[in-house]
């Protein structure tokens, strides 16, 4: 197959995963092509932050609500920053697209602009992977990225069909201790354990390409998708489980936080 890997990356951990896909694509015979997404100015931090910072509140509402969770991811626009030329502005040759970013608190202004700018998504099937500060938090890592970008392609006639999600161990407003507390609170393991080179991104890594070549899943069409607001969580992500992320927080709110 002919594979294009479009990736954004700030501090290198996604372009060093974007390398080791790669290798595993190449080396199951298939083509592979790259994009490098870049911003028109220079990406710091801090305006980082502030085209996100209004997000948070909305975050904190998802944990105690559901629905309210569902009806934001839904909705809620991404800001979008200008990005340089692209190298391939038009896609409709590749067989696979596969796009690459981290986590900044939401889907990266950077590949909002990307999505919605190239051309020749229509038809295609794509696949996401991403590298994110902490553990595969079914509620503030998994599902705040990858259902917004299912969305997205989905309007410009694409289907997302394989996701991955690694932890970087690097946070760049240094609250990697909060990451390391969730993981030993959610997982009972040390967050080395959800790394690109762990044991467990060895066989996602795997697993993401193997269910890119084969082009079944319609991750949004999935029984784990549709139940992931109350149940099991998205397909091949380490929180598939019936225990959501926090939910026993939610259970104590809604039982003596909303007591008339």
């Amino acid at each position: 197959m002919n594979i294009l890997i479009a990736y954004y990356s700030r501090s290198g951990h996604t372009a060093e995963l974007t390398l080791l896909i790669a290798e595993a694509l190449i080396s199951a015979g298939h083509t592979v092509d790259f994009e490098k997404i870049e911003p028109v100015g220079v990406d710091k931090r801090w305006p980082i932050l502030w085209r996100t910072l209004w997000y948070l509140g909305a975050l904190g509402l998802g944990i105690v609500s559901n629905k309210y969770q569902q009806y934001f991811l839904e909705n809620y626009k991404i800001p979008e920053v200008d990005i340089k030329p692209l190298v391939h502005p038009d896609v409709s040759k590749y067989d696979r697209i596969c796009i690459g970013s981290p986590k900044q608190t939401i889907v990266p202004c950077v590949i909002e602009r990307y999505l919605r700018q190239v051309e020749g998504l229509k038809d295609k099937k794509v696949g996401y992977f991403a590298t994110w500060a902490g553990p595969p938090l079914k509620h503030f890592e998994v599902e705040h990225l990858f259902r917004p970008a299912a969305d997205r392609l989905e309007r410009r006639g694409a289907k997302l069909i394989s996701i991955l999600g690694l932890s970087s161990f690097y946070h760049e407003y240094c609250i990697m201790f909060i990451f390391r507390f969730f993981s030993r609170l959610r997982f009972g393991l040390p967050i080395e354990d959800f790394g690109v080179y762990s044991k467990y991104g060895k066989i996602n890594r795997k697993l993401f390409c193997d269910e890119l070549i084969r082009g079944e899943l319609d991750i949004k069409e999935s029984k784990g998708w549709k139940r992931s607001f109350d149940g099991p969580g998205i397909p091949g992500v380490a929180t598939a489980s019936a225990m959501t992320t926090l939910q026993f927080v939610r259970r104590l709110f809604i039982k003596y936080g909303l007591k008339e």
